[in-house]
């Protein structure tokens, strides 16, 4: 019975009419051994073709993530980075915004405190660059969950500006800078500004000013800010994490008042945004320039 019913979750899920399956997400919890494996098969399948996938029009591969990321299931690991590495168009069409705003909450919550496979996913040339971002910012919060060091993460990240990491337009680098922004940049700083001075990391989207006041504040005080950050990006409840996909948000879901140190780091997220969308712009002019001289 219980095979069966699975079943009719997953066509629940499958099925995008705009309303949140709350219902049905508890029941998926409490028959987590039975619908694992039909989970991570979405995945498979999937990865194994998603023009397909996403022509047919099926959504259930959104609710199988979460929920794995929830059950922190290590055999989901691999098939979610599979996942998000498939062609950009439809990696667009079937993830969206959860490539840079929860995948790397997905991987850390299913690597099993094994950090090798996202380690290798930062140092992949060949993989997009939204999606090595989101390795570079998984390992910040495996920081902030005390799954790995600081200074190791730090060292790690440090060695990613020899120019060479990275297509000319790419904003990796800048995603690194950033990431070890976060992590609080004492033992980088040499290594940043020369990055700066070689225009490896875009001004727009991370400023040497704000790299330097970061050096200059209490580093456990910037830790602190991280670990808030993560929690609200891996929060305990499901529900709190998925519901607020603007995808099926729950109108009449009553939200928790938001501390004023929260408002500051939200503030300071939507700025980095706009400046990522202001580099963007940058980026492109520069390539135009570049054709329009090679002609």
């Amino acid at each position: 019975m219980s095979e069966i019913r699975v079943h009719e979750l997953i066509r629940a899920f499958d099925d995008f009419d705009e309303s949140y399956k709350r219902a049905e997400l508890d029941e998926a919890i409490t028959l987590r051994e039975e619908i694992t494996p039909h989970l991570i098969g979405i995945l498979e399948e999937l990865a194994a073709d998603p023009v397909r996938y996403a022509v047919e029009d099926h959504y259930a591969n959104v609710y199988a993530a979460a929920l794995l990321a929830y059950f922190q299931e290590p055999a989901a690991h691999l098939p979610i980075i599979r996942a998000f590495c498939i062609p950009d168009d439809e990696r667009e069409e079937l993830w969206g915004d959860m490539v840079s705003e929860t995948l790397p909450a997905l991987l850390l919550q299913t690597c099993n405190g094994s950090l090798d496979t996202i380690r290798e996913l930062v140092r992949n040339r060949e993989i997009h660059d939204y999606v090595r971002g989101a390795a570079v910012v998984a390992l910040t919060y495996a920081v902030a969950r005390d799954v790995a060091e600081r200074h190791e993460v730090v060292e790690f990240l440090s060695g990613f500006f020899t120019g060479t990491e990275a297509g000319d337009d790419s904003d990796f680098w800048s995603e690194v800078a950033s990431s070890i922004t976060d992590l609080h940049p004492e033992g980088a700083m040499e290594v940043l500004r020369k990055a700066y001075a070689e225009e490896l990391i875009s001004p727009w989207y991370v400023g040497l000013e704000e790299i330097e006041e970061a050096m200059g504040r209490d580093q456990e005080a910037v830790l602190a800010e991280l670990r808030a950050f993560t929690d609200r990006n891996i929060p305990a409840d499901l529900h709190e994490y998925l519901s607020w996909f603007a995808c099926f948000r729950e109108k009449s879901l009553d939200r928790p008042r938001v501390s004023p140190a929260k408002i500051a780091r939200k503030a300071r997220e939507t700025q980095k945004k706009t400046n990522r969308a202001k580099a963007k712009t940058a980026k492109k002019a520069r390539k135009k320039n570049r054709v329009g001289k090679k002609r």
